[in-house]
């Protein structure tokens, strides 16, 4: 999706009971509108700004903020910086497997160039973890 993840600790390495997760993307970048059934979710904004839906609340999240998304409320965002660095922390643990299905090896530790998502293989990858997508991305800002 345009962007460079890396898995600090998931359910193998926490005994099934937490996700944590580096986020690196560039300015536009939205992951559709989707529910997580089994996992709250949070993010924590190491550098940049991103916009962030929950549910029917929208909200700025700046450097050094964090944002609650509880599991099955609808949520995506968007980065409105050049760029973001966040952490992605979920609690069981297990929805690591869901990013690193709907994700290619990173060649290098860089943003790949920008392209189009595959949205067949994210819709994919989405079902093993009872995750839906209910939406579109956020419009550009």
């Amino acid at each position: 999706m345009g962007t460079l993840v890396r898995v600090v600790a998931g359910a193998a390495e926490t005994g099934g009971a937490l996700m944590v997760m580096e986020q690196r993307a560039r300015r536009g970048f939205s992951p559709p509108r989707h529910v997580h059934r089994n996992e709250d979710t949070a993010l924590w904004v190491r550098s940049g700004r991103i916009t962030v839906e929950v549910g029917d609340r929208t909200q700025v999240v700046e450097e050094g903020g964090f944002v609650w998304l509880p599991r099955a409320v609808p949520h995506t965002f968007r980065v409105d910086s050049d760029e973001v660095d966040l952490v992605e922390l979920a609690s069981p643990g297990g929805i690591e497997g869901f990013h690193l299905d709907a994700s290619d090896p990173a060649p290098a530790p860089d943003l790949p160039p920008p392209g189009e998502p595959d949205i067949p293989r994210l819709l994919a990858s989405a079902g093993p973890y009872d995750v839906e997508i209910v939406g579109p991305p956020l419009a550009a800002g």
